[in-house]
Parts: C-alpha cells; structure tokens; sequence
C-alpha cells in the first residue's frame, strides 16, 4: 500500500493508471498468496516489490520523463516505500526457499508403508 497513488497531482493520466495498475497489482498478489502461496506466487512475489523499489530509486536518482512520474505518485515518502518494498521482496524470498525445500525434502523422503491389520472381527 505504500505504492498507492493517493493523489494525481500534475501527472498524466496514463502516469496514474500504471501507479494504480501497479499497486492494484501487489494487492492482488498479497491476497492471492494469502489464500494459496505457490511456488509461482512467491517468485512474482519476490520480483514484484523489487522491480518497484528498483524503479522508485532509479526514479529517484535520474529523474526521466518515462518513470518519475509513476514513482513520485506514492503515497509514502521514497525511503519508506523502498523499505516497505525491499522487506516484502525478502519475506517472500524466505518463504520461496522455505517453500522449495520442504517440496523436496517431501520428495526425497521414501515412503512408509501402511500396516495392514490381519485381524477380523470374529477375533
């Protein structure tokens, strides 16, 4: 949420859409991880906030006419809203490994056989 753009101020409206778009995008993907965190959800989840705090400091520190008026549309201050982003990116790093370990210790393990009562009902 540290990437929604609360006002419009002197940006284009196509500026304003893809802050939206993005922020609306990371929203999706926090409750679709919420609801079931696949291994293609936390990769995107990884990418995601880094790609945004990668562009809001590439904004930040050579403002082009392409990205800083995406960037500047946040709602929290630059050091805040990279922060946010960077902390997202790794959480959902630790998970993806977590995530991708247990599936192959899961794998690896042989399974048990079931044991198979011989007795009836009758005994």
């Amino acid at each position: 949420m540290a990437y929604f753009p609360l006002h419009r101020g002197d940006a284009s409206a196509q500026a304003y859409g893809v802050a939206l778009g993005l922020s609306a995008l990371c929203l999706v993907l926090a409750l679709l991880l919420t609801v079931r965190p696949a291994v293609p959800l936390l990769a995107a989840a990884v990418v995601g906030p880094a790609a945004l705090a990668a562009a809001k400091l590439y904004g930040s520190a050579t403002p082009s006419e392409r990205v800083s008026p995406v960037t500047d549309l946040t709602l929290a201050p630059v050091w805040i809203a990279v922060a946010v982003a960077v902390a997202a990116s790794l959480v959902a790093l630790t998970a993806l490994c977590v995530r991708v370990a247990s599936q192959d210790s899961a794998r690896r393990r042989p399974a048990r056989p079931v044991a198979v009562s011989s007795r009836t009902a009758a005994d």
